[in-house]
């Protein structure tokens, strides 16, 4: 099976891929602060934040198709959640703020780790004293989104090898939601195995001395 690896690029030799990780996280946190608390009508730091992530992928030198399939699968998501914003007092102001505030955030986590590498990430993140736990979590949705891409590419593959192929936009959701669900359970049943794996080789989540 082929992979979409987050950090294919990561072997680039650029001022922004040679940058500490640490650095990196720290600069990425701040930057994310800084667009969250910046109001939607001061539209020229808006601009100013979309220039200036043009030019760190400029600099990265990552191809731009790479960036923006990965963005293109985030948006309809941000789309959907911000929509939720329209129906408050000025929702529209709402919902431009909650979409550009958070593809901005989402280029920029999609820049720290384009130009790093996955276990770099975690090792500053111990750097930075984040709780083990979390740094455990985000290391087995590293390894094991390879697995869940896996599923998926099969349950499609069979899916397709046997015609289901319909016309009609209800029985394309309905064949759609089947396959959500039948992959949702089987993750679901695949993270119980790895648990009482880990339990059974006496794992915890403290960290040993």
């Amino acid at each position: 099976m082929r992979h979409a690896f987050i950090d294919i690029y990561a072997g680039l030799n650029t001022p922004l891929h040679r940058l500490n990780p640490t650095a990196k996280i720290i600069f990425l946190i701040i930057f994310l602060l800084a667009i969250i608390f910046t109001p939607i009508t001061h539209k020229l730091w808006f601009l100013f934040y979309a220039l200036f992530c043009g030019i760190l992928i400029s600099l990265s030198k990552i191809p731009l198709s790479f960036i923006w399939k990965r963005l293109a699968n985030v948006i309809p998501f941000i789309i959907l959640v911000s929509l939720s914003t329209l129906f408050k007092k000025q929702g529209h102001i709402l919902f431009v703020a909650c979409t550009l505030k958070a593809t901005l955030a989402t280029l920029l986590v999609l820049l720290v780790s384009a130009t790093t590498r996955f276990t770099e990430i975690l090792q500053a993140l111990k750097r930075l004293k984040v709780p083990e736990l979390f740094i455990h979590l985000f290391s087995f949705m590293y390894r094991y989104s390879f697995l869940l891409e896996d599923q998926m590419l099969r349950t499609q593959r069979a899916y397709t090898c046997r015609s289901l192929n319909p016309q009609n936009n209800f029985a394309k959701v309905k064949i759609l939601s089947n396959i959500l669900g039948s992959i949702f359970i089987r993750t679901y049943e695949r993270a119980e195995r790895v648990y009482l794996a880990m339990c059974a080789r006496g794992y915890t989540s403290e960290k040993s001395n």
